[in-house]
């Protein structure tokens, strides 16, 4: 069973119980351009696997069908807590995997662009997780049944998503056994002494024994994000960016064998001939930097309105799948996909923010009026598309985009 889209409630309650916390305390670690990209990634996350409709069921049916699997028993406490246990190990390879060869990083980075750290960072995911089936191929050959593995798996998340937070410290002896805020600041941290370690998704015990355990340490904060930073607020580029520079790396390189390695090797690695489109641009990171583009206070209001209507129509299409006409949860993610990435260009003031934003209002009334979706909703998201033509038309024309925001992309 797949828990995670029963908790959705769960995670925003506690994110606002978290923003709440942080205002009273005067340690705020949300900013609302950082958390509409964030929730944005997840979201998508989520709908990309509407398109690609159950791969990795697809492969189960084929192992046990082609070799007739003897299925272990569902109602056993030993098959859930080993299948708990060794499906975390199995997270802990593809984790590190993840970080340490290139093609693999490609999908994983989108998780760590994020400079800041909060509940919001968990559900920052990645919309091209092509490799992450295989290792499941082990649980469905031992014989681990379906139901076991994948609510083993939403649990696994649940709890990764709760370590995401600047408010928890350490936490004595638990740091040994489990990952906790702490230690998972430290991977989240682009400080030399921190990148690539720690990653665990339940337990920490796994990089303790394979070397790559890194405590969190008091006289090194850490900084989040990127040692490369993505300087975007653009989700599908987020996606995308490292396999971009990837391709272009492996076109310039001479000779199979060192395109192979380009994508099997570390992130950056190059032959000393050759300078890496993926390499830092400069020897020292500037750790004190964080992308923030000044945007006008209407922009602010603006895109968080809008975000919000996205998401629920984005809600409506996961939780109705099954009555929409696939042709339809197609086109309706391919919408919401480019809505993402408006929000995105006008968190960022771009100069065509006003044009795309209203190319966007315009395609869903007409998308709107074409499907047959939920009346109220429908209704709803009609009379915000336009209010907000008009808004956008009489005071937001000169708002989306400033030159402060302009100067910072150019910069």
């Amino acid at each position: 069973m797949n828990l995670l889209l029963y908790a959705v409630p769960m995670f925003f309650l506690a994110m606002g119980l978290e923003l709440v916390y942080g205002l009273v305390i005067k340690k705020n670690t949300f900013r609302i351009n950082d958390t509409i990209n964030s929730l944005s990634m997840g979201t998508l996350s989520s709908l990309q696997g509407l398109v690609i409709l159950g791969f990795s069921a697809s492969i189960f049916e084929l192992i046990v069908r082609k070799y007739q699997l003897t299925q272990l028993p569902d109602n056993e406490t030993w098959v859930w807590v080993s299948c708990f246990v060794l499906y975390d190990l199995a997270y802990y390879w593809k984790h590190r995997l993840g970080h340490e060869v290139a093609l693999f990083w490609g999908s994983h980075v989108s998780h760590h662009q994020s400079e800041d750290y909060n509940l919001g960072t968990a559900l920052r995911q990645t919309s091209i997780d092509f490799h992450g089936f295989l290792f499941y191929i082990p649980f469905f050959a031992v014989g681990y049944p379906t139901e076991v593995l994948f609510t083993v798996a939403s649990l696994n998340l649940i709890y990764q998503f709760f370590v995401h937070t600047e408010h928890v410290p350490k936490l004595g002896p638990i740091e040994w056994v489990f990952v906790t805020p702490s230690n998972h600041r430290a991977h989240h941290a682009r400080n030399k002494i921190y990148v690539d370690r720690n990653y665990g998704g339940v337990f920490i015990i796994w990089d303790r024994i394979f070397g790559s355990y890194q405590e969190e340490l008091d006289d090194e904060k850490a900084v989040f994000g990127l040692r490369k930073p993505l300087n975007s607020w653009n989700p599908v580029w987020a996606n995308i960016h490292v396999y971009w520079r990837l391709i272009q790396d492996v076109m310039k390189v001479p000779g199979i064998s060192n395109k192979i390695k380009i994508c099997f090797k570390p992130p950056g690695w190059q032959p000393e001939e050759m300078e890496s489109a993926c390499t830092l641009q400069q020897p020292e990171v500037d750790l004190s930097s964080r992308f923030n583009p000044e945007i006008s206070s209407f922009s602010k209001f603006y895109t968080f309105a809008q975000f919000i209507f996205t998401v629920a129509l984005s809600l409506y299409v996961m939780v109705n799948v099954g009555s929409i006409d696939y042709s339809v949860t197609v086109a309706s993610v391919a919408f919401l996909t480019y809505s993402f990435y408006v929000h995105g260009a006008c968190m960022e003031g771009r100069s065509n923010a006003l044009l795309l934003e209203t190319c966007r209002l315009v395609m869903l009334t007409i998308g709107l009026l074409l499907v047959d979706f939920n009346a109220t909703l429908t209704s709803i998201l009609l009379v915000n598309a336009g209010v907000s033509i008009v808004t956008l038309l009489t005071v937001g024309r000169s708002q989306l985009a400033t030159p402060e925001a302009a100067a910072i992309q150019s910069a």
